[in-house]
């Protein structure tokens, strides 16, 4: 399994709907021809404008994430705006909703590949669930909303929150960026098991 930019070249890996959404792009979001120009502008600054996770040529899911600058609807949401600093993370899809591992693995990667373009903060919108037996999904997809309980997981802090609606962010300077492989434990050579005599 491995994660990859999303970028206007690789957009199919997407669903239809979510390469036609503007949910984000506009608070009046019907206007489709929004899309493209948005994900031109996001891949310009920084060379994508989120990542996917693969495993072969199967697609698990995705985070979709822009400079907040960029992201004009999120100007009009309760708890905001965002930090003129931050990225947003915007969305994710995963074709299994409840596959948290691959989430939070995702916003793991999302955030060391800012971090490497020296981008300060990742920010998210997120909802007070109120029915206790709710899954614990990453996010809601009718609303772009994230569960608070997954981004605190994930070193996120509230840093302003209106009704039910809170805004988190994890500043990028406290995240460590660790190889997935260690050298160290790719010199370790597994003995030979012993062979009968």
């Amino acid at each position: 399994m491995r994660a990859i930019d999303l970028t206007v070249a690789g957009r199919d890996v997407m669903a239809p709907v979510c390469r036609g959404c503007t949910w984000w792009q506009s608070p009046h979001p019907k206007d489709a021809a929004l899309r493209p120009g948005w994900e031109r502008a996001v891949e310009e600054e920084a060379g994508f404008f989120g990542r996917a996770l693969v495993d072969g040529d199967d697609v698990i899911g995705w985070l979709q994430a822009a400079p907040s600058r960029l992201v004009a609807h999120a100007m009009s949401l309760p708890a905001g705006p965002p930090s003129p600093d931050a990225w947003l993370l915007l969305c994710a899809y995963f074709y299994d909703e409840e596959y948290l591992a691959g989430f939070q693995r995702l916003l793991l990667d999302l955030e060391a590949a800012l971090k490497l373009r020296d981008v300060p903060a990742l920010e998210a919108f997120a909802l007070r669930r109120s029915d206790p037996a709710d899954r614990f999904r990453g996010y809601l997809r009718e609303a772009n909303l994230f569960n608070p309980e997954v981004l605190e997981g994930g070193g996120f802090r509230t840093v302003a929150r209106c009704g039910d609606v809170a805004r988190y962010r994890v500043d990028l300077a406290t995240v460590v960026a660790v190889p997935r492989e260690s050298r160290a434990r790719e010199r370790v050579k597994v003995p030979a098991a012993a062979q009968p005599v």
